[in-house]
């Protein structure tokens, strides 16, 4: 996948997915298979996005980061992306953004965007106003109706909701995959290891949204190899009083070595108890391993 971060020009006529995708739901995948399917026409599918949120008030409360977005695009069949500075285009009426971007940048021939995109200086443009502005381009231009899960609407906004309240289940459904964390394991006080239940720590970016304190039964992804967890997101009251939240995961069945420094994937299936401050340690260590025979039950019933 080609990836551009200024306003260059396409390399060829294109099919262009807009929005800013966070959580790249349901909803958003109509939106960008809309552009994919147009590869058959010869055009290249194509999003269009923000490297930050546009949408003040959900700064910190990312669903996604750039790594991941890209890499669900790349899997829908994008084969460009343009992730761009807000500020470079959030002053351009809608006429120049069709005009001199979609047009002139995109070299686009067919846009797709969602029944709620807004666009143009202060976002006052709606889809309706896209797919007139387009047509006056001679570029074919469609709004996708919403994506509902029986009477409810998927959205962005539902999916935090849904992650704040500890609903894992109703919130992977909405978005069409786990929801989880990626990154770098990095090394923890080496609590869990001296209780025989050692542990992978992954820290939150910034800006990403942390799901409801509790324990989740979980899949690991390590190296292509997925293993069952348990995950426990928060504070670990009961070893720390830093207030600083994490995710901390224990693979009941793992028989591997240190994990330090290693990329890993773990993704929420079900959550399982609120997080709890134990007395001691050694309560501490029975409900873990409770709670890992609780996870393999749970996930082997489900095929892992």
């Amino acid at each position: 996948m080609l990836i551009f971060r200024e306003l260059t020009e396409a390399p060829r006529s294109t099919a262009v997915a807009l929005g800013f995708f966070d959580g790249v739901h349901l909803g958003h995948q109509s939106v960008i298979r809309a552009a994919v399917a147009c590869k058959s026409q010869g055009l290249a599918p194509t999003v269009f996005t923000f490297s930050s949120t546009p949408k003040k008030g959900t700064e910190q409360s990312q669903l996604t980061g750039f790594d991941e977005k890209a890499r669900i695009f790349e899997q829908l069949g994008v084969e460009i992306l343009y992730i761009i500075d807000f500020n470079s285009v959030k002053n351009k009426t809608p006429e120049e953004f069709v005009s001199e971007v979609i047009k002139n940048v995109f070299r686009a021939k067919k846009v797709f965007c969602g029944y709620n995109y807004h666009f143009g200086k202060n976002g006052t443009a709606t889809s309706d106003d896209l797919i007139r502005l387009c047509g006056e381009h001679g570029i074919e231009a469609e709004a996708k109706k919403p994506v509902k899960l029986g009477s409810q609407c998927v959205s962005s906004t539902k999916i935090r909701e849904y992650l704040k309240d500890g609903k894992i289940i109703e919130a992977n459904r909405m978005l069409g995959y786990d929801f989880g964390i990626a990154s770098e394991s990095v090394e923890g006080r080496h609590l869990g290891t001296a209780m025989n239940t050692p542990t992978i720590n992954l820290n939150f970016e910034s800006n990403r949204l942390i799901p409801r304190y509790g324990v989740y039964a979980s899949v690991v992804i390590i190296g292509g190899e997925k293993y069952i967890g348990v995950t426990n997101i928060g504070v670990k009251p009961t070893v720390s009083d830093k207030g600083i939240p994490n995710c901390e995961t224990w693979m009941p069945l793992y028989k591997g070595g240190e994990l330090y420094g290693k990329r890993v994937e773990v993704k929420l299936r079900e959550f399982l108890r609120p997080e709890k401050k134990f007395k001691s340690l050694a309560e501490l260590q029975q409900s873990i391993r409770n709670d890992g025979e609780t996870a393999v039950r749970i996930l082997k019933s489900k095929g892992e």
